[in-house]
């Protein structure tokens, strides 16, 4: 098949140029981290659907909370519109965004660490929805950290199991994918893949065979060491999960404060 091949060589060349952004900006940090940002955006924007749009700059929450800054968001472009639109760093409300990308050069300690807090900021963001019956199925956001390089993956675990410890499922990372090496799913991408939506039929059923709590049939993260195929699982997975999500609205009379004069009626 060609997908498998096709993608297992987009994960070589973005290992290559990765490497060459390292030797070529080596004093530059600033510079590199952008430009492997850009790798992943240009990924993302030629290979998804075009009705998701491709971003950077923050998300901001009715309540007046941001996020950390967003090296990539992934955007319901057709139903939404930053602030600042023109920028390279544009204001996004938090219910137009499916996904948001932390991309870093690799996942050592730290970086996870600061990748998971960064992560945690953003899932706890409120969301209110517009209820305008255009189809969403998925009231969620996935964050997705994207490394360009890591340790072995059973090396990588044990540090993603130590940095998750103690971190609400619903606040975890999707996702954490090495493209030509690994890929980890956990949080509420695992739960609602293998669980179901709460309310569905297939977890109505769970609850009656197991009780109320179910997180005794979820593992802590499910680690996959695919070497290049991890590009493919990894893009299938989100690529999937992005057509099933629906449609995602911002209400923008929800970011109004409500005890402001605008104006007065002549």
């Amino acid at each position: 098949m060609i997908l498998p091949a096709y993608l297992a060589d987009i994960a070589r060349e973005m290992r290559a140029k990765s490497s060459s952004i390292r030797r070529d900006f080596a004093s530059h940090h600033l510079s590199a981290g952008e430009n492997r940002e850009d790798l992943v955006a240009t990924f993302l924007s030629d290979h998804l659907p075009k009705r998701f749009g491709v971003g950077s700059g923050m998300v901001i929450s009715h309540e007046g909370l941001f996020s950390n800054q967003a090296d990539l968001v992934v955007v319901d472009a057709l139903n939404n519109s930053p602030l600042y639109g023109t920028s390279r760093n544009q204001l996004w409300p938090v219910e137009a965004v499916y996904s948001l990308v932390e991309v870093k050069t690799t996942l050592s300690p730290a970086e996870l660490r600061d990748s998971i807090a960064k992560g945690r900021r953003f899932k706890t963001l409120q969301r209110r929805y517009c209820e305008a019956g255009q189809g969403q199925r998925v009231f969620d956001s996935l964050f997705v950290v994207w490394g360009f390089d890591c340790p072995a993956p059973e090396t990588l675990k044990a540090n993603v199991l130590i940095e998750l410890a103690g971190v609400p499922r619903n606040e975890q990372p999707d996702f954490i994918v090495v493209p030509d090496r690994v890929l980890i799913s956990c949080g509420s991408y695992m739960e609602l893949s293998q669980l179901g939506q709460p309310g569905s039929a297939h977890r109505s059923q769970l609850h009656l065979q197991h009780g109320a709590d179910l997180s005794a049939m979820l593992p802590p993260a499910l680690v996959m060491d695919l070497g290049e195929n991890a590009l493919l699982a990894w893009y299938v997975l989100f690529d999937s999960w992005l057509r099933q999500a629906g449609s995602s609205l911002a209400t923008p009379s929800a970011y109004l404060p409500v005890d402001q004069t605008f104006g007065r009626a002549v």
